[in-house]
């Protein structure tokens, strides 16, 4: 069976999930993001959908948005498995942070990680070898690792403004394209069979990206000549399994405490 698409007929169903808009009608919202999001509605097993203001279209279903079935659809995920943003304290004052030379250094990050990849996986029980070369690597789109300051905006927040920061973007970067790739072949929504298999290789492309963000800001600090420590990591493209069915996060961010 080919890879399903938006419009498969085999995604039609009498009973529609329940669609709720988080944006004013004054958003911006691209209309193809919103064709999707009601043909999502109509896949079996749907029941709710949140969708949020950066919602925007993409391949198997939009962006920005998290969708509640009493199945498994791998393509709401996406090929980004884990895919979050991390932020970072660092041990440095906005004030001795010199850009001509923070931009030079950072671009050691452009080089292969140099420590000890296979001990680093292993630390976090995955496989020593799973995708080692990438580890510790940006990857492209719209990945990045950013030095930032707090504004006023975020004096609200329990977080010290004589620090650095540094927020970190990136995902499980080949892993999670093979996983999609692998269980898109079953199908639309994953049978009993194969959710165990995908559950599993999700979860070890999830684990994998958080460990890549954290090697991402250590290698950034050290070029820094700083220390870091980490404030939370959030992912925004993962399953979850709730009271209420499966929830499929797609550039949704979990809550994380600050």
């Amino acid at each position: 069976m080919g890879n399903p698409t938006m419009d498969d007929p085999a995604f039609a169903c009498a009973e529609k999930g329940i669609i709720t808009k988080f944006y004013s009608n004054n958003a911006w919202i691209d209309g193809r993001a919103e064709d999707q999001l009601k043909a999502v509605a109509k896949w079996p097993g749907v029941s709710k959908i949140a969708a949020f203001p950066d919602l925007h279209p993409c391949k198997y279903g939009p962006v920005g948005c998290a969708i509640l079935a009493d199945q498994v659809y791998p393509q709401l995920i996406g090929n980004d498995i884990g895919c979050g943003m991390a932020l970072f304290q660092l041990d440095m004052s906005p004030r001795h942070l010199k850009l001509d030379k923070a931009l030079r250094r950072l671009r050691a990050l452009d080089a292969p990680f140099q420590g000890n990849a296979p001990a680093r996986l292993a630390q976090v029980g995955l496989p020593n070898d799973l995708a080692a070369d990438a580890l510790g690597s940006l990857g492209g789109g719209n990945h990045f690792c950013e030095v930032q300051t707090l504004s006023n905006a975020t004096s609200q927040c329990d977080l010290d403004p004589n620090h650095l920061y540094l927020l970190v973007h990136s995902g499980s970067r080949g892993i999670g394209q093979s996983v999609l790739l692998d269980h898109l072949k079953q199908g639309a929504a994953l049978d009993r069979d194969s959710i165990h298999p995908y559950i599993e290789m999700h979860d070890t492309a999830v684990t994998w990206a958080k460990l890549n963000r954290e090697i991402i800001a250590e290698r950034a600090a050290e070029a820094l000549r700083t220390d870091v420590r980490v404030i939370c990591d959030v992912p925004h493209n993962l399953l979850t399994k709730t009271d209420h069915g499966w929830l499929h996060r797609k550039g949704a961010a979990m809550s994380a405490p600050m």
